[in-house]
């Protein structure tokens, strides 16, 4: 059976609205990631104090993306909709190509203690879809059962099961390109605020496939831990061995981006045992996990970003400014800014509490490539 074409031109994020989650329990809290416009936003911040629900939101997002890869998940993956009455829905905006025929529609993830009869959290109707230039809503997910069973929604949608049927079949399909992907499925990129690189204690060094090497629907970068599978070193030492110039892109974007002002470099790879190589002043040499706090939260968020790229690629950073200098933090933000101008798919969300980054982000002045939005959690959890 030949394959359906099913290309997906945008997947951006509308609205989230959460009920029963986290610190957002006395009623049901909306975020809106569009502009004045009504136009998506491709950088958005959340701030707050700590403690706020930042990393929450974050988290259920990366939880909804998670589910649409699963064909009978037992577990949302988040302990508010696990074990609570949490109630979620996500709402995107699709723009695609389906049976030769270019269409724009509103698609809303679902998850948690949801109605039988009308599960969404938030009904679209033709004159809201309209505003956002959609001509249709369609909505997915899983509802939790009296029982306590996962209940898939919008299964029998027949965009819905093309759309979960192409992405389901292209998991583990991999680019053969650094930096420059042809698939049109979304990703998630999901950085937690502990993405250390850390130091590799097994002696088990082979070349070996990472883990989630390919396409997944999404992706968890935190803090390696000691796993060789997993680790940024293994990553690399699997793209010089592939041979087939994607390793030599990753030296030069890395030192270009990252090392350009200081006197240092990532070099190349040893060969005993097997791990990435960064030369200090020409002539001193050390490992990843020896870089500094900064210089180690850079590398890993940019390697990954270029490695796990889609055309429709959302990227979750949880405290973007942690370990970070203020000038860094300026320079994350002009990195993350110049990404979502070279690839008018990326979306970034962010979490942060760093005034030096609030400052750089002025949302009133226009920025060419860069449609820019913001919400502030209060301490009484009400709307901005």
């Amino acid at each position: 059976m030949i394959k359906e074409q099913f290309l997906i031109e945008a997947f951006e994020p509308l609205w989230l609205t959460v009920d029963n989650i986290g610190p957002f329990r006395e009623r049901p809290y909306e975020i809106d990631f569009t502009d004045a416009q009504d136009q998506p936003c491709n950088l958005f911040l959340l701030m707050s104090k700590n403690g706020q629900g930042k990393t929450t939101l974050l988290e259920i997002m990366y939880s909804l993306m998670s589910l649409i890869g699963e064909n009978n998940p037992t577990q949302f993956g988040h302990e508010d909709l696990d074990k609570g009455y949490g109630r979620v829905q996500w709402d995107l905006r699709l723009k695609l190509k389906w049976r030769e025929e270019k269409q724009c529609i509103v698609l809303s993830l679902l998850a948690g203690q949801l109605d039988e009869k009308q599960p969404a959290l938030k009904i679209w109707h033709e004159n809201e879809l309209k505003k956002y230039g959609a001509t249709a809503w369609h909505y997915l997910g899983f509802r939790k059962t009296l029982s306590a069973h996962l209940e898939p929604i919008g299964k029998e949608d027949e965009l819905v099961k093309n759309f979960l049927g192409h992405l389901r079949t292209d998991i583990a399909s991999y680019s053969d390109e650094f930096e420059v992907s042809t698939l049109s499925l979304p990703t998630l990129l999901y950085f937690s605020a502990y993405r250390n690189i850390e130091a590799i204690d097994s002696l088990e060094r082979t070349i070996t496939q990472p883990d989630k090497w390919g396409y997944y629907p999404v992706h968890h970068i935190t803090a390696e831990g000691n796993s060789w599978t997993q680790s940024l070193d293994n990553l690399l030492v699997w793209l010089k061995w592939l041979d087939d110039g994607r390793f030599e892109k990753v030296i030069k974007l890395i030192n270009e981006h990252i090392f350009k002002n200081e006197k240092k470099c990532l070099k190349g790879i040893r060969r005993v045992p097997p791990e990435a190589i960064v030369v200090v002043n020409d002539t001193e040499k050390h490992r990843l996990d020896r870089l500094s706090s900064g210089e180690k939260n850079l590398v890993q968020m940019f390697l990954r970003i270029n490695v796990h790229r889609t055309l429709n690629t959302l990227i979750m950073i949880d405290e973007l400014d942690v370990h970070l200098h203020s000038i860094w933090q300026h320079g994350i933000l002009r990195l993350l800014k110049t990404i979502v101008r070279e690839h008018p798919g990326v979306t970034v969300i962010a979490s942060t509490h760093s005034r030096e980054i609030l400052e750089a982000f002025p949302i009133t002045i226009p920025e060419v490539g860069i449609t820019k939005g913001g919400h502030l959690i209060d301490n009484k959890g009400v709307n901005h």
